[in-house]
């Protein structure tokens, strides 16, 4: 499993979903995705779900993860 990371914080919207999106098509099958974020990407959400992602977002104080997968088979 390879674990790619993105460091978003300090971006202005679109560029962090932009950079995301971007990333996901170089993901293989059981690799993650870990993104560093000043904020939650609420609008990401429907996007990642309708291409089959699946997500965490855990975080404080203005530092949060959003760590992205492939949902499972």
């Amino acid at each position: 499993m390879a674990k790619l990371e993105l460091d978003n914080r300090g971006l202005p919207p679109p560029e962090p979903m932009v950079r995301i999106l971007s990333a996901l098509m170089k993901l293989g099958a059981d690799d993650e995705l870990c993104a560093l974020m000043d904020r939650e990407p609420f609008p990401l959400y429907s996007e990642l779900g309708r291409r089959g992602f699946t997500w965490e977002f855990a975080g404080e104080d203005g530092d949060h993860t959003l760590t992205v997968r492939r949902q499972a088979s």
